[in-house]
């Protein structure tokens, strides 16, 4: 492709899940666009496991699809295997969780950047061109000087990659890619703060050598759920994913290898996902652990390829022979790619700012990995905001944050910005203070409104939630207005095992509305109590915060808070209260006590005003 003269609105680099939904966004938003990958081939690649969503995670992506973005039609349309993780947990914690078709996902991606006449560059960039404050644009390798008004970095593991096996190591982002160690260069140069993380991936195996007959099954849940309101059709292709466990011996095998370990060696500085650990990690913290579940997951439909989620490693290659075939079923097993582990650089989380801009920048925005998490979906629901934050600028539109409270991605946001993180972040249920709102089933009505704010959502989407939005409010009036079983429908909804399917039967104007839409309403209603509480927690919270410590001349005289958050605080100086509680290793009782040393100070002043007003 040939780049004319003509500056482009929105540059984004990189087209893994952050770049696409990024270049998306934008586009969307009128502006003129272009995606720069050092591949083509590799848009959208699903460079680990191929699958979409999990707990926190599927509710994220559904999120993702409200704002109209690509990843949840994606993972449908190529949808394998279908779980809803958590079932044993209550309703507003669910986790809906595909097996994708990888080579189907990522065709999907870039024929829908295709059909949205996106203009894509093959090529490496290898800086940014003009001043720190405000680059007018990139550097390529083969293409020169690209002009651009923002620019979008989505980099994920390729900001100077290294990869991992045993004594071996080279540059890249994942195998058969290079490294963008000229970027990095540029970035230092520029002062910026960076540090390392690292990540990894398993061995995969060849399908027709493993003994599926010695492994536990886990059968797709028979359902029609979507992760897009778009209702297109769901794949009639079905896979069966496998479940078996490590043993004694696996253990060992890693053992009799562990002084070869890259990471344990110290040839490794970054440091490495807590929630997703390599086996070796796992040897070294849960040494009286012998089981551990591998989950056994086919690349595609028929693929001739198995994933071993469970047993990412960076041993070499003999020692993950031995700890394959110590599995039950893969005693005949043969490795078709070999795992390694991947370290990469990041930006230190003061350097972004809530609108994902780097914030000694005025155009340039980070997503993914190169923010410090780890994840598809974190790193879509990244390059969403980061891109339709970019065509803000261009258009003049404000710099907008989903709010904490109503939506996992604001929570998202809100962790990496303003407390950072020392691993790799990953999204959790757990995070969400408010998580009995924030649930997968009402993804589509939480964040209608942003949507519309960020100006991120096309004719047709701002039209199917409206639609959305007007079926819940009618459910919700017919449960105010209706009687059952002696008391009105709303509060029968709170009772322990209702369902969605009895309140139609039992009130007959429900039945034209989807039993999806009948049981989220339900939820509302359920929840409503706990919600309602929550909000004023949030509001009591962010009134809190608004609170001015510019009267504070020194924390470290302040007797109300222990000495080491003085310490912080004065190093710090937070302006508010609110920049306060971001700051790492400040608890509520500090908070609480900047509270009590404000009023008293307040109440002394006015005492002083009394008596000078009395003489």
């Amino acid at each position: 492709m040939k780049i004319s003269e003509n500056t482009f609105d929105v540059i984004v680099i990189g087209g893994g899940h952050a770049g696409i939904e990024a270049v998306l966004a934008a586009e969307r938003m009128g502006c003129s666009t272009l995606l720069v990958t050092a591949r083509y081939s590799r848009i959208g690649e699903m460079s680990c496991n191929p699958a979409i969503g999990g707990i926190a995670k599927g509710t994220l992506v559904r999120e993702i699809d409200t704002l109209d973005g690509s990843m949840g039609k994606a993972a449908d349309a190529t949808r394998l295997h279908f779980r809803m993780l958590n079932r044993r947990k209550g309703p507003a914690v669910w986790g809906p969780r595909v097996q994708s078709d990888a080579d189907a996902y990522a065709l999907f991606q870039r024929n829908y950047l295709e059909r949205k006449a996106i203009r894509i560059l093959e090529d490496e960039v290898i800086a940014l061109e003009g001043s720190t404050e405000n680059p007018e644009g990139i550097k390529c390798r083969k293409n020169g000087v690209v002009l651009g008004r923002t620019i979008v970095m989505a980099v994920g593991t390729f900001l100077r990659g290294r990869l991992f096996r045993g004594q071996s190591e080279w540059r890249g982002g994942r195998i058969g890619d290079i490294a963008s160690d000229n970027l990095e260069e540029d970035i230092r140069r520029r002062l910026f703060h960076v540090e390392r993380f690292k990540t990894g991936t398993p061995a995969r195996i060849v399908r027709t050598s493993v003994d599926t007959g010695e492994l536990g099954i886990q059968e797709s849940e028979e359902t029609d759920f979507r992760f897009s309101t778009d209702r297109k059709d769901l794949p009639g292709n079905r896979e069966v994913c496998y479940l078996t466990k490590t043993n004694r011996n696996t253990m060992i095998a890693a053992k009799e290898y562990m002084h070869l370990s890259p990471l344990l060696a110290g040839r490794i500085d970054g440091i490495g996902p807590r929630y997703c650990p390599s086996y070796e990690d796992k040897v070294v913290k849960f040494p009286e652990r012998e089981q551990h579940n591998i989950y056994v997951e086919p690349m595609g439909y028929r693929s001739r390829i198995f994933y071993l989620n469970g047993l990412s490693s960076s041993l070499p290659a003999e020692a993950q022979e031995k700890m394959v075939r110590s599995l039950p079923g893969f005693e005949k097993a043969i490795i078709s790619d070999y795992g390694y582990a991947v370290e990469y650089s990041y930006f230190h989380h003061t350097e972004i700012a809530p609108s994902l801009r780097l914030r000694r920048t005025h155009n340039v925005f980070v997503a993914g990995q190169m923010c410090g998490t780890s994840g598809y979906e974190e790193a879509a629901a990244q390059g969403l905001l980061a891109g339709a934050n970019a065509a803000g600028i261009v258009k003049g539109a404000k710099q907008l944050t989903p709010s904490r409270g109503n939506s996992y991605m604001g929570v998202m946001i809100d962790d990496i910005v303003s407390k950072g993180t020392d691993e790799p972040y990953r999204l959790f249920s757990s995070r969400a203070e408010n998580r009995l709102h924030i649930r997968q089933d009402n993804a589509d009505r939480r964040l209608y409104e942003f949507g519309k704010s960020l100006g991120v959502l096309s004719e047709g989407k701002s039209l199917l939630l409206e639609l959305n939005m007007k079926e819940a409010a009618e459910i919700e009036t017919v449960l105010s207005e209706s009687i059952i079983e002696r008391c009105q429908a709303a509060i029968w909804c709170r009772r322990p095992g209702a369902e969605a399917e009895r309140l139609a039967e039992l009130i007959p104007t429900l039945s034209s509305f989807s039993r999806d839409r009948i049981f989220s309403v339900m939820l509302d209603e359920k929840y409503s109590g706990y919600i309602r509480r929550s909000m004023k927690r949030d509001e009591s919270r962010r009134r809190a915060s608004s609170v001015n410590l510019s009267s504070i001349t020194s924390y470290m005289e302040i007797k109300e808070i222990c000495w080491e958050a003085r310490e912080v605080l004065e190093k710090a100086k937070p302006r508010t209260l609110a920049e306060a509680e971001r700051i790492p290793g400040i608890r509520p009782t500090d908070l609480e006590g900047l509270l009590l040393h404000l009023a008293g100070k307040r109440s002394t002043w006015n005492s002083s005003i009394k008596k000078e007003t009395d003489q």
